[in-house]
């Protein structure tokens, strides 16, 4: 259960970040991988993103938004596939300490009006923490027959309660953002030029 959690929020958290800069993405591909003979995919018995025995429910979104992303590019799903696709996730907490200087008191807070002189305040340091989660999803596309990995792509990014909350539009604009930097369409061996709508 607790696997099923991590990777559950996880997922959920690597797209849409809120913050400014947005997630990251990365992606490489086997340049001397002959992608004109992929036609066909298909799933790993065992995903990354399983826990035990069972298909979870990350799981099934993230072979949903896949499926979706490959037969847009002309493949088809088959039981003797080309190509087999596999996904990892993690959620790591992370904390950030910021140290702010407090208000200091100049002199004129003093005595000097009984003659004594003017004293200033003792400043001070205020510390804050905020802690927060990032999550982490990697997708490896991988020729059947060769048992290799013929492209790889990653997305990372901050968890916020919203992902958490719309989980399955979460999971699948991660699984798009990848997608996004997947340069081939079925049966086709050069890469074709795609526009990224999200760096």
């Amino acid at each position: 259960m607790a696997r099923l959690l991590i990777t559950c929020a996880g997922l959920a958290a690597i797209t849409l970040c809120g913050c400014a800069s947005g997630p990251e993405i990365r992606a490489d591909y086997d340049r001397s991988a002959d992608f004109g003979k992929y036609r066909t995919y298909g799933f790993v018995a065992q995903a990354g993103t399983d826990a035990g025995d069972f298909r979870s429910l990350s799981t099934q979104m993230l072979q949903s938004a896949a499926s979706r992303e490959m037969e847009a590019r002309g493949y088809q799903r088959s039981d003797d596939p080309d190509l087999v696709i596999n996904f990892k996730g993690r959620l790591e907490e992370k904390t950030e300490i910021e140290s702010t200087p407090a208000p200091y008191y100049g002199p004129g807070w003093g005595y000097g009006g009984w003659g004594g002189a003017y004293w200033g305040g003792y400043g001070s340091t205020q510390v804050t923490t905020r802690r927060y989660n990032v999550g982490t999803l990697v997708m490896d596309v991988v020729d059947r027959e060769k048992r290799q990995a013929v492209y790889q792509g990653g997305i990372e990014g901050v968890v916020t309660k919203e992902m958490l909350q719309n989980r399955e539009a979460a999971i699948s604009g991660a699984v798009q953002q990848i997608f996004s930097k997947y340069p081939f369409v079925a049966g086709q061996s050069a890469p074709v030029a795609r526009t990224d709508t999200k760096k």
